[in-house]
């Protein structure tokens, strides 16, 4: 994969296709290889570049955990879609994706000519929630991110996926495994440390489409009905899925995404 230095880091991407460009922003613990359908059903209309986060496979970890705030990390975008001269993009992000994608707009709104954003939320983390997976994070930092694995299937994916791939389960664990455990851990303090932008959402302006999963256990539903209802003409599209919906039902969604990205671009 290519690499670019942008606001300081190398990040890892890739870019396919032509046309109107399109920007697919990875989830926590995925990177730009899980877009790999999505990028199937758009590169021969668009211009389609997925991109690891910082912190993330192929992209630089950063020692600062400073540096994972979903805000800089925004910056880490903008600084790719200039260098790569693709602005404004159709911005599609999933969970952390689309956090960062929502702080990306507010600060450089003519970075983004539409989302669609996929299990996401614009509030700040469930403190329950920041419990425990700050004691997931502490045993991974205590060197037995093995010991913590079983438990990231149910958090991630719907159940039948994890039964009827339990291949692309393992491949997931394994990457997750060889992958740099720091950078992972100071991205999910990141997410879990964010704060309340919701009552900003009236300041995204551009046509949106919300997407998720009726079994996200990570971001349940009510958020993404307010997500939606926040944006003006924001439109929201549940699906059987879990937290990666692009995973669980990767037909379904690159089919809502194409259909939603090709009327826009054929807007005036």
């Amino acid at each position: 994969m290519p690499s670019i230095t942008t606001n300081g880091v190398s990040l890892d991407y890739i870019r396919e296709g032509s046309g109107d460009p399109v920007l697919l922003v990875h989830g926590y613990l995925f990177g730009a290889r899980w877009w790999r359908p999505q990028i199937d059903a758009l590169v021969d209309h668009f211009d389609v570049t997925a991109v690891d986060l910082r912190g993330h496979l192929g992209s630089e970890t950063s020692e600062d955990q400073a540096a994972y705030d979903l805000w800089n990390q925004a910056e880490d975008l903008h600084g790719l879609i200039e260098a790569l001269g693709i602005r404004p993009v159709h911005y599609v992000g999933l969970s952390m994706g689309g956090m960062i994608g929502m702080r990306l707009a507010l600060r450089h709104p003519g970075d983004v000519r539409s989302f669609v954003l996929m299990d996401t939320s614009a509030e700040p983390e469930d403190p329950e929630k920041v419990e425990r997976y700050e004691g997931l994070r502490q045993v991974v930092e205590a060197g037995q991110f093995e010991a913590v694995t079983p438990a990231l299937p149910k958090i991630f994916f719907v159940d039948d996926f994890v039964e009827q791939h339990p291949e692309a389960v393992d491949d997931w664990i394994q990457r997750l495994l060889a992958s740099n455990h720091m950078g992972l851990m100071r991205s999910g303090r990141a997410i879990d440390s964010r704060e309340d932008i919701s009552q900003r959402l009236g300041e995204i302006t551009v046509p949106t489409l919300v997407i998720h999963g009726t079994e996200d256990v990570a971001i349940p539903t009510e958020r993404a009905e307010r997500l939606a209802s926040g944006i003006p003409g924001g439109r929201l599209e549940t699906i059987h899925a879990g937290h990666q919906s692009n995973v669980d039902r990767p037909d379904e969604t690159s089919r809502l995404i194409r259909d939603f990205l090709t009327t826009i671009a054929s807007a005036p």
